[in-house]
């Protein structure tokens, strides 16, 4: 609770106390960006400010013993689809463990384990070959050696006809864990086909339902080592090994992220913590499992494969739109389950300094292999993301200490730039120069998300029209992330109306509000409830400033009134 305390005081910027109280924004906004994202947010004063805050931040975890500076060594970086690149690093090495770094130094190109960060590398591999339509085809369609359990009772075997690749990429097949087919069946001597076909034996017949299928999500190294032997199949490959590398390693240039140990030599750069513990994970490869969790890498490949999602490099930017959603939920209302993402539910300032929040959701991905942790991270609203790796007996606790420090501090502070931006390049008065009193004006507000339409004018004449202007993610040029950064000229985002029911319904009581237990906010079914694009309007851009503001519904263009 300290941490979080600390946490709360740095990311809010008031002392918190007892009576601090988070509230919703009153208007319920549709889920996604307040605000365009297409500026460097790197440059921003509140970047500058969280960077330094996180600093101090994670100085205070160490002097209050919440991290273990004797034994903990890790690395962090932030990262950014404006700048392509890190905008903020921090290292820190073991007092006693600075013999584990073999280059003596822990940078972006030293290699880690990154444990279960494995299983994004799998899902991304499977869609990348197969296409989103692959989460609804059947196991056995790749995996026929599944099909045929001669049990009839439905609490002792799973029924693969019934499970999707689908339901084992999003952990909702029952499938579990692998335990009890290393301890009691897994035979190390033989050669990887007769261990494949041992594991998908031991899944079709012996292996008990964890749940039935679709019903939770239930975590699952078993399914995601069944899906290793999916994508192979799909490669035509022999081993899950050569597939990863095929389909991600080699196009996007990962140049020290491999599925077993990097192979000592003089310039090896890694975190080998065999020097200091000889029960430690590194070098404990099986190929039959490398699809759940045997994968090692570095910050800067893990920074490339961020940004390859973030941009839309190997998928189509609808594909990575659909990969990048929940498909199921937790007993927790801040935390979704996707394919294979943890997606965390985090409240973010509407404004800065305010106490006024929207949904902003994380989508992070944790790994572990006993003495290595890691988190990755992508923030889909903002254009950022960040990676941490750990090596250390206490780095299993210190990856969430660490994850909350940087989530907590860095997403808001995106927010909070993207929020001075808009007021800056987004809002003003536009105006239509043939027409007398035909006008628009655009606000960023305190306590709000998105823009105001404070008032709509056409020839004198109230249009009525009033609400919130959200990012709808379509524009003139792309939907590629990098390709806007990058974009000269004019471009064009299509924004959507959210026209509240007046008077405001107080939000529900589990968002700070006044409600009872239902919100009852209807903006995501309003918006162009009517059919007829009344509610569009198009904000056009040049040198990252609003030129011109264009309403679709009539072909009205209003440029900026100076």
């Amino acid at each position: 609770m300290r941490a979080f305390s600390l946490l709360v005081t740095v990311l809010y910027g008031f002392q918190a106390t007892a009576a601090t109280k988070i509230v919703a924004v009153a208007e319920t906004p549709i889920l996604g960006p307040s605000f365009l994202s297409n500026f460097d947010s790197s440059n921003s004063s509140a970047i500058d400010k969280a960077k330094t805050e996180l600093s101090h931040q994670i100085g205070c975890l160490f002097s209050n013993g919440i991290l273990n500076s004797t034994d903990l060594t890790f690395h962090i970086d932030v990262f950014s689809a404006a700048t392509n690149g890190s905008i903020y690093t921090y290292s820190h090495v073991a007092n006693n463990a600075a013999s584990v770094l073999t280059a003596g130094k822990f940078n972006d190109q030293t290699i880690s384990r990154i444990g279960s960060i494995t299983k994004l590398f799998t899902a991304y591999a499977i869609i990348a070959k197969g296409g989103m339509e692959v989460f609804g085809h059947p196991v056995v369609k790749y995996l026929p050696e599944l099909a045929g359990n001669s049990s009839t009772n439905p609490l002792k075997r799973i029924n693969w006809q019934d499970i999707t690749v689908g339901a084992l990429l999003s952990h909702q097949a029952g499938t579990g864990g692998p335990r009890d087919f290393l301890v009691n069946y897994y035979n190390p001597n033989t050669t990887e086909a007769d261990s494949v076909k041992s594991f998908l034996k031991y899944m079709r017949d012996v292996k008990r339902p964890v749940i039935s299928p679709y019903r939770t999500a239930i975590y699952s190294d078993a399914g995601y080592a069944v899906l290793g032997q999916v994508l192979a199949r799909m490669a035509n490959t022999t081993t899950y090994t050569e597939a990863i590398q095929e389909i991600i390693f080699k196009p996007l240039g990962l140049k020290h992220t491999s599925t077993k140990v990097p192979k000592t030599s003089d310039g090896l750069n890694a975190m080998d913590r065999k020097t200091v513990q000889p029960t430690s994970s590194w070098g404990l490869d099986i190929e039959l499992f490398a699809s759940t969790g045997s994968i090692y890498s570095t910050a800067s490949d893990l920074r490339r494969v961020g940004l390859s999602i973030l941009n839309s490099e190997l998928l189509s930017p609808a594909h990575i739109s659909a990969w990048m959603k929940p498909r199921s939920g937790t007993g927790s209302l801040v935390e979704l389950v996707g394919a294979p993402w943890e997606i965390e539910r985090l409240e973010v300032p509407a404004s800065p300094g305010s106490n006024r929040t929207r949904v902003s959701d994380l989508y992070t991905k944790v790994g572990g292999n006993g003495d290595y942790n890691a988190i990755f991270a992508l923030s889909p609203d903002h254009g950022i993301g960040f990676s941490i790796l750990l090596g250390g007996e206490t780095s299993e606790p210190a990856r969430w200490t660490l994850r909350d420090a940087v989530g907590q501090i860095i997403i808001p502070a995106a927010e909070s730039a993207a929020w001075s931006n808009a007021k800056k390049n987004l809002a003003g008065t536009f105006v239509l120069k043939s027409a007398p009193a035909t006008n628009v004006t655009l606000t960023v507000d305190e306590d709000k998300s998105g823009l105001g339409l404070k008032s709509f004018w056409i020839k004198g004449q109230d249009t009525k029209l009033k609400g919130r202007l959200y990012p709808s993610g379509l524009n003139s040029v792309s939907r590629s992330l990098a390709s806007l950064y990058r974009s000269t000229g004019q471009v064009c985002f299509a924004h959507r109306i959210g026209e509240p029911h007046q008077p405001l319904r107080p939000r529900a009581a589990v968002e700070g509000g006044a409600g009872g237990l239902f919100d009852d906010s209807l903006t995501w079914q309003d918006i162009d409830f009517a059919g007829d694009s009344t509610d569009e309007f198009d904000i056009c851009l040049a040198d990252r400033k609003v030129t011109k503001v264009v309403w679709p519904f009539n072909g009205l263009e209003m440029e900026r009134l100076e």
